[in-house]
C-alpha cells in the first residue's frame, strides 16, 4: 500500500506535464529498418495511445476473442502496480528499447517507463514485456507471459480455486486445504457464495511480476517477504512467499466489491490473512514499539502515517486494529457494522468516542492498550 501511494504521489506531480501523451520513444539500436519489427513497433504504439488517463483500450483490438471472452482485462500489466490507475499512464516517459523475433510469427518487445521530477532526474517505473504473435490470419495480437511460459507451469484445482504455480514448486495438499477452510468460514460469515479464483503463487515476487509482463517495478529488489495482489476485476490473485495460502488477496477478491464505500477494506484483509507473512498481533506490538519510540508523530493526521519500515505498514495495521477490536466485541455482526461506515472519522467517532481533537492521543492510548501478545 505504503509503495502504491507514493508511487501515485509523484505521478501526480507530474500529470500536468504529460496530459494523455502515450507514444514511446525507440531507443537507437532497435532495427526499424525490419518490416516485421516495424509492424510490431506499430501495434504497440497503437495500444499505448488508446490509454487516455484511467481509461483502457478497446481490448478487442489488441488481444484474442478468447483471452476477451475469458478475461474482462486480459492484460495482467495494466495495474502492474496496483490500485486503479494504469500502470503505463503512470509512466510520463516511455522507451521501446528492445524489440526481436523469437520466430516468423512471435515476438518479444521490451519497454521501459518512468518521469522526470522537478530536479530532471529520471525515475524508473518498469521495464515491461509483451510478447506479440501473428495469426493465421496475419493479425498481430498480444499474449500473456503466462501463455508464452506455459510449458514451465502446472496447474491443480480444489474446490473454487485454480493454483497455477511454477513446476519447480512441490503443490502442497495441506497448505491448500487450509485456504479452502478459510474461504469456507468467510463465505458462511459473510453470506456469500464460491467465487471461481485463479491463483499464480511462485517463490519470488520478482517471478510473479515477470507473470504479470515485466521484468522490473518499483519497489523489486528489496529484502524478499510474502507479498501478493488481487485482481478483483477478474478474480486473480497473484502472491509470493507463502505458497497456496496467501489468505489475504482472497479476502479482497470476496469483500471488497461488497463494501465498496468503506476505507476499512484493507484493515479487513489484514484482520483476516495478516500481513507479508505475519499475523495482525505481530505488526500490533511493532507498531506499539515504533510510537513509543517516534513521539513526533501525530495520529491526528492518520492518512500521511503510512510508512514505518519495509515489513509494517502502520496504516494498514491500525486499520486492521479497528476490525479486531470490533470483533472482539461483537464478533462477526461487528465487523460488518464496522464495514458499514464511509470514513475513519466516523469510525472513531462512533465506536471508540475518539474526537477529532484529542485523536492524536486517544488512538495512542487505544494502540497502546491493545494486547498484542497472548
Amino acid at each position: 500500500m505504503f509503495l502504491r501511494r507514493l508511487i501515485f504521489g509523484l505521478f501526480l506531480t507530474t500529470l500536468s506535464h504529460s496530459a494523455n501523451a502515450q507514444k514511446a520513444y525507440i531507443n537507437p539500436g532497435v532495427d526499424t529498418t525490419d518490416v516485421r519489427i516495424k509492424e510490431v513497433i506499430q501495434f504497440y504504439q497503437n495500444y499505448l495511445a488508446d490509454f487516455k488517463g484511467k481509461k483502457l483500450p478497446d481490448f478487442n483490438k489488441y488481444w484474442s476473442a478468447e483471452d476477451c471472452k475469458n478475461f474482462k482485462i486480459p492484460d495482467p500489466s495494466v495495474y502492474g502496480i496496483g490500485g486503479d490507475y494504469p500502470t503505463v499512464s503512470m509512466a510520463t516517459v516511455k522507451t521501446i528499447f528492445y524489440v526481436k523475433p523469437l520466430s516468423d510469427s512471435l515476438f518479444i518487445l521490451k519497454t521501459t517507463g518512468g518521469w522526470i521530477d522537478s530536479l530532471k532526474t529520471y525515475n524508473l517505473l518498469y521495464n515491461s514485456n509483451h510478447y506479440i504473435k501473428k495469426t493465421k490470419l496475419k493479425r498481430l495480437e498480444f499474449i500473456t507471459p503466462y501463455q508464452y511460459s506455459i510449458d514451465q507451469w502446472e496447474s491443480k484445482k480444489v474446490r473454487n480455486v485454480t493454483f497455477f504455480y511454477p513446476k519447480k514448486i512441490k503443490f502442497n495438499s495441506a497448505r491448500a486445504d487450509e485456504l479452502i477452510n478459510q474461504i469456507k468460514k468467510l463465505e458462511k460469515d459473510w453470506n456469500t457464495s464460491p467465487i471461481e479464483i485463479k491463483y499464480f503463487y511462485t517463490l519470488t515476487y520478482d517471478e510473479i511480476q515477470f507473470i504479470r509482463g515485466f521484468d522490473f517495478t518499483m519497489g523489486l529488489g528489496n529484502a524478499d517477504k510474502p507479498t501478493g495482489i488481487s485482481n478483483q476485476t477478474d478474480n486473480i490473485v497473484y502472491c509470493a512467499g507463502s505458497g497456496e495460502n496467501y489468505f489475504h488477496e482472497v479476502v479482497h477478491i470476496y469483500l471488497n466489491p461488497m463494501h465498496k464505500n468503506s476505507p476499512l477494506n484493507e484493515g479487513l484483509a489484514v484482520f483476516y490473512g495478516g500481513s507479508m507473512g505475519h499475523p495482525l498481533k505481530w505488526h500490533i506490538k511493532r507498531l506499539q514499539d515504533y510510537l513509543i519510540n517516534h513521539r513526533a508523530i501525530d495520529l491526528g493526521k492518520l492518512d500521511n502515517f503510512y510508512f514505518m519500515d519495509n515489513y509494517t505498514n502502520p496504516n494498514s495495521t491500525i486499520l486492521g486494529m479497528f476490525c479486531q477490536l470490533a470483533y472482539d466485541r461483537d464478533k462477526i455482526n461487528g465487523l460488518k457494522r464496522m464495514m458499514a461506515y464511509t470514513s475513519i472519522k466516523e469510525i472513531l467517532d462512533k465506536e471508540f468516542n475518539i474526537r477529532p481533537e484529542n485523536q492524536n492521543e486517544a488512538l495512542r492510548k487505544l494502540i497502546y492498550n491493545y494486547k498484542a501478545i497472548d
